[in-house]
């Protein structure tokens, strides 16, 4: 029993996790991503449907999840559970991890008496909110790591081969085409002052960052991220489904339609689009119907209203925000397979034709040399014959 309790209390103390140097410089440390949360609702709803109580379910995944911080956290909530806090109370005071939705959804499965199946919407919830985002993060990042590439291209023939044709041309101290003589100057350049390039595009992303954290450039940077070509398209089509879906799964467990929209707009990471819905909420609680508030404000398309418009006169508004989530997310997949259709040919296009200058400004000046001995050659050998 003692070693039982002394087990215990070690999950409980964060003294007790052997942390490594690295980790105190690494700003994802601790961090709890939707794939561990998705895991622990599975666990959480598969406990529940075989009779296991609350406090051992907490007891069993607090060993049981991989990152120390949700260990601790799944911890604590045992302890508050054992304590008499209902269990949705617990997940509220956590809303950093867990937010407004799933704490409501728990309240919803305890007051009821259907946890398991709570869990279960959960967990179907959190898949296809994994699955798309997944999408739309790896067609936004596949242009980046082209992009880097491509850089790590033009920097290797900027700073190892140019240098060497740079010598080469010096040695002859003939003119140089200006094409050739403006690679070279871009060469020597980066070649003198690469340090410094690299601590000031360091300086400017940390500089980014610190604006990111601020209210005002959080609002800048997502007015920028909405209007980036096809991507700020892609973007507002993925909050678009996310709030449809979870709004749809708050409605159905039973919660009231103006406090879903407003559990729905907290899990909106996007300022611009967050206070848009804000105001949607409010011309609802004037007795405006959800439809025509959401037409005025242009983020979804007229056939979306007139969806969510059928669905609040039939009764049905949790089926038809389902239909308006499942339009969207196949929207996205479309969006994706055309971007990444059109990306990688474009960015061969645009690696071919740098290449293809470095490479003409280089061989302009042998050529020239070339003709200049052939020249030289004939006109020597010329000589002889006419004494």
């Amino acid at each position: 029993m003692a070693e039982n309790q002394n087990e215990e209390v070690r999950v409980e103390g964060p003294g007790d996790e052997n942390r490594s140097i690295i980790s105190y410089v690494n700003p994802f440390y601790g961090h709890i991503g939707l794939g561990e949360k998705l895991l622990f609702t599975k666990y959480f709803a598969t406990l529940t449907r075989a009779g296991i109580s609350v406090l051992r379910s907490m007891g069993t995944l607090s060993r049981q999840m991989k990152t120390w911080r949700f260990r601790k956290v799944i911890w604590d909530t045992k302890v508050d559970v054992e304590g008499g806090m209902p269990l949705h109370v617990c997940f509220k005071r956590n809303e950093d991890i867990f937010g407004l939705l799933y704490s409501n959804l728990i309240k919803v499965g305890e007051e009821s008496g259907r946890l398991y199946n709570v869990l279960e919407r959960l967990s179907a919830l959190l898949e296809r909110q994994i699955a798309i985002r997944r999408r739309v993060i790896g067609a936004m990042t596949y242009p980046l790591i082209i992009s880097f590439v491509a850089l790590g291209v033009v920097l290797f023939l900027m700073l190892f081969v140019i240098p060497q044709f740079a010598n080469l041309f010096q040695q002859f101290g003939q003119e140089l085409p200006w094409i050739t003589q403006v690679v070279i100057d871009t060469s020597s350049f980066l070649g003198n002052n690469v340090l410094n390039i690299l601590a000031a595009g360091l300086a400017f992303v940390v500089v980014m960052y610190q604006i990111g954290q601020t209210t005002r450039g959080h609002y800048a940077f997502d007015w920028i991220r909405l209007r980036i070509p096809v991507f700020g398209t892609l973007s507002q089509k993925y909050i678009v489904a996310l709030y449809s879906r979870n709004l749809a799964t708050l409605f159905e467990s039973g919660i009231n339609i103006i406090t879903a929209m407003k559990i729905s707009n907290e899990a909106i990471e996007n300022y611009i689009i967050r206070d848009s819905l804000q105001d949607v909420v409010k011309e609802v609680e004037g007795g405006i119907p959800i439809a025509r508030a959401l037409a005025k404000i242009n983020i979804m398309p007229e056939l979306s209203t007139q969806m969510i418009e059928v669905g609040e006169e039939s009764g049905n508004l949790d089926e038809m925000l389902e239909k308006v989530a499942e339009f969207y997310e196949d929207e996205i997949n479309f969006l994706i397979d055309q971007i990444t259709a059109l990306v990688e040919p474009a960015f061969i296009v645009v690696i071919g034709v740098i290449v293809g200058i470095i490479v003409l400004a280089m061989y302009l000046p042998i050529f020239r040399m070339a003709r200049v001995v052939t020249g030289g050659s004939t006109a020597g050998g010329a000589l002889p014959g006419a004494m």
